[in-house]
């Protein structure tokens, strides 16, 4: 069995394909361009709003399931930024997903009955597959890796991107820029609890598994700008 870091390089580098690598999503240079009408942006972050809005509930079920108190207390902290910005200061982060939405033109009034486009949809099944149905815990840790890991770059350039082609402020963008630091430090707890707890080849292809077809299915909700052209 390969160690924990040579897998995890191997699975880096099985992100940086096309339809899996957010930073190398079109809607970063579309946005660097001002290609976009700013109601596709309001659109595509309705969708990321609703999604958001369930990662809470992801992070609880992962809690309850994990039978190790060291890592459920790394979850813990995860919930706590996730639902009120506790380490970063800020609110919960689908309340931030909503000022984005918002500062493009959303109406706030209606964010939360916003129809689910089927690729938003599809990833909420998805996660809930994962954090909640599939019996392994570390396979939360999985598909949280296929999006914490890659979120820093991509999330970084779309929120430079928002200010300086669209004119946002960096309380608008705030949703984007909290993910820079924030999922850096959750990638190295992900990283170490699989060190420690996933040294079976059934849970390394599992966690292997699970990342990679959740970076899939959240590149392509981000490409739901096209359905609000």
């Amino acid at each position: 069995m390969t160690s924990t870091q040579a897998f995890i390089e191997e699975l880096e580098q099985d992100l940086r394909v096309r339809g899996r690598w957010l930073p190398g999503h079109p809607l970063i240079e579309k946005l660097e361009r001002k290609e976009l009408e700013r109601r596709q942006i309001a659109g595509m972050m309705t969708q990321v709003y609703r999604q958001t809005c369930e990662v809470v509930r992801w992070l609880g079920y992962l809690y309850a399931k994990c039978p190790i108190m060291a890592v459920r207390r790394e979850v813990f902290n995860n919930l706590m930024e996730e639902e009120i910005g506790a380490f970063s200061g800020t609110e919960g982060h689908f309340h931030l997903a909503a000022r984005v939405a918002v500062a493009a033109g959303a109406d706030a009034r209606e964010l939360d009955t916003v129809p689910l486009h089927p690729d938003t949809a599809a990833l909420i099944r998805l996660g809930e597959q994962m954090f909640y149905e599939h019996p392994s815990w570390l396979v939360g840790f999985g598909t949280a890796f296929g999006f914490e890991y890659q979120s820093p770059m991509a999330y970084g350039a779309i929120a430079k991107a928002l200010r300086q082609s669209y004119g946002m402020t960096e309380h608008e963008v705030a949703f984007f820029e909290v993910h820079v630091t924030a999922d850096e430090d959750h990638t190295g707890s992900i990283v170490r609890v699989l060190d420690r707890y996933g040294s079976g080849d059934g849970d390394r292809q599992a966690f292997r598994d699970a990342a990679l077809t959740y970076a899939a299915q959240y590149y392509r909700m981000l490409s739901t700008y096209e359905a609000f052209a």
